[in-house]
């Protein structure tokens, strides 16, 4: 008996010592957690105060018939380098979105420069990019750009390759089928 109580008594100790261990990674996770979110608060506190700050130097606006895919925070680009965010986007009274652009800085852009809805690659996200002209005059902040693209959607494009096959394919005449063996024996 005394040898079974020795070994309990050493399991039971066993038992303890595993849950303060235990306890220990817990708190220790807790502790990284809660430092990991604070890092994430601030972070996107100081990126907020950033967007901020670039809304106030430069903002065009641009109207789109369709802006699919372009989203606040979507950037803004000419000759594929980033210049800028879509800071807001609304509709118009003729149901047009119409996008903000924020600028860090003022940018010399002709006032014909046209703004076109781009896709990185082919399933990539949305981007804006400005395609200076060739005027003269130059844009200011607050002026709206004239010229517009508007969004190519795969899906239309996909709906359109289908329906042209089926239009070619409609226009082709029926195939002739052969004569049986029974017709050409008679």
């Amino acid at each position: 008996m005394n040898v079974q109580a020795n070994v309990q008594a050493s399991a039971a100790r066993e038992a303890a010592s595993l849950s303060k261990t235990e306890r220990r990674e817990y708190l220790a996770g807790i502790l990284t957690a809660a430092a990991l979110a604070l890092v994430l608060i601030f972070t996107a506190l100081a990126n907020r105060g950033a967007k901020h700050n670039a809304a106030a130097n430069f903002v065009l606006t641009a109207a789109f018939q369709r802006a699919d895919g372009v989203r606040v925070g979507s950037p803004v680009r000419v000759a594929g380098v980033n210049i800028g965010t879509v800071s807001a986007a609304a509709l118009d009274d003729d149901r047009n979105a119409v996008l903000t652009l924020s600028f860090l800085q003022p940018i010399a852009l002709p006032d014909d420069t046209a703004a076109v809805i781009e896709t990185d690659g082919l399933f990539g996200s949305k981007y804006i990019e400005l395609r200076p002209g060739g005027t003269e005059e130059m844009l200011q902040s607050g002026a709206r750009i004239s010229y517009t693209q508007k969004s190519v959607i795969i899906e239309d494009l996909v709906a359109l390759i289908v329906q042209r096959a089926k239009d070619a394919r409609a226009a082709q005449p029926a195939p002739v089928a052969p004569a049986s063996s029974k017709e050409q024996s008679q």
